[in-house]
């Protein structure tokens, strides 16, 4: 199709995106940034999240999401909530920043994918190549994950509870630290 034909119908999703509020708050900047350039454009993020997952079967869409936060956690809506009785495992998650940009040349994608490194985002890489569409994947590495709940039963004490959510506080905050840092460079980069 070519890379502007593509760049064209992302931004359609990416604006429809906007409109329904799916896109995360914090990141929009560096999306529209990113959006703007002639050699780039986004088709997925996230920038980052802690969440309680019920996951109720061996299947991805048997799961659904209790609380969802992008940033700074609310303890208590973590531990309000009354996940007793509730059938399969209920997990806390802490999940890092991720973003999927499309790069117009192998270049230009290594270019990015360099500044990403250097910013932080060490999981990181160029998985799929086609001609015109060089995708990159640019994903942070503070995560945590812990099952709560097991069939009804909570698994653990609700201090150590409250230490992993204080922990998946302090993850969330050095997350945002590194995309943070990692516009930073790009924006600086980019003006060179």
């Amino acid at each position: 199709m070519g890379f502007r034909i593509d760049k064209e119908k992302a931004m359609k999703k990416y604006d429809y995106a906007l409109k329904k509020k799916k896109v995360d708050k914090p990141i929009i900047p560096l999306i529209d940034y990113i959006n703007s350039t002639k050699k780039y454009y986004t088709t997925s993020s996230c920038s980052g999240r802690t969440i309680l997952l019920h996951e109720f079967g061996k299947r991805k869409i048997d799961t659904e999401f209790i609380v969802k936060e992008h940033g700074d956690i609310n303890i208590d809506k973590f531990l309000n909530i009354n996940l007793n009785g509730m059938d399969g495992k209920i997990w806390l998650k802490q999940e890092p920043f991720i973003i999927h940009i499309v790069g117009k040349t192998l270049e230009s994608a290594k270019k990015v994918l360099e500044i990403g490194m250097k910013s932080g985002l060490k999981h990181s890489g160029i998985f799929v190549f086609k001609p015109d569409r060089y995708i990159l994947e640019l994903n942070g590495n503070q995560r945590l994950s812990a099952p709560i709940i097991e069939n009804g039963k909570m698994l653990v004490h609700k201090d150590y509870f409250i230490y992993l959510l204080a922990l998946a506080d302090e993850k969330m905050r050095r997350n945002e630290e590194t995309w943070k840092n990692f516009e930073r460079n790009l924006r600086s980069k980019f003006r060179e």
